[in-house]
């Protein structure tokens, strides 16, 4: 089954996920003062909310699907800059962690991990925000 389909380009609702991933991680860095997983968790959906953006400003969506969020780290990989790959390989990370943390007893969140979390959210969006701008008419 694919795993993508074609998405029309809608500026304003790129605008819009760009946005809420700001937001994302706005929340995830007051969160980490009290919860460092729900502060990795803001950090990865802001990730998350982000890279949907960057999959829709190329014309495609994830199909709602198992394994989705995999999809969306394999289609920005695909085309952003070999330079932030560190970054897709944290997002992966991210993925891996919060499912654990989700689902499984045995996934605790250091500070560490929450305060890299933020940071690679943090590079990301901006990555993603700049490559977006960059192509946006």
């Amino acid at each position: 089954m694919k795993k993508l389909k074609p998405q029309k380009v809608d500026w304003a609702q790129i605008e819009r996920f760009l946005q809420s991933a700001e937001k994302k991680l706005a929340s995830a860095q007051k969160i980490l003062a009290f919860d460092e997983e729900a502060c990795l968790q803001q950090a990865y959906e802001a990730m998350l909310k982000a890279s949907l953006g960057f999959m829709f400003s190329h014309g495609f969506r994830a199909r709602s699907q198992p394994g989705h969020h995999i999809a969306i780290i394999e289609f920005v990989r695909a085309r952003i800059d070999k330079k932030h790959f560190g970054l897709l390989t944290m997002f992966d990370r991210l993925r891996r962690k919060r499912n654990m943390a989700l689902y499984d007893d045995t996934g605790f969140v250091s500070r560490h991990d929450a305060e890299h979390a933020l940071e690679s959210a943090r590079r990301l969006i901006e990555v993603i925000r700049t490559d977006v701008n960059a192509r946006k008419p």
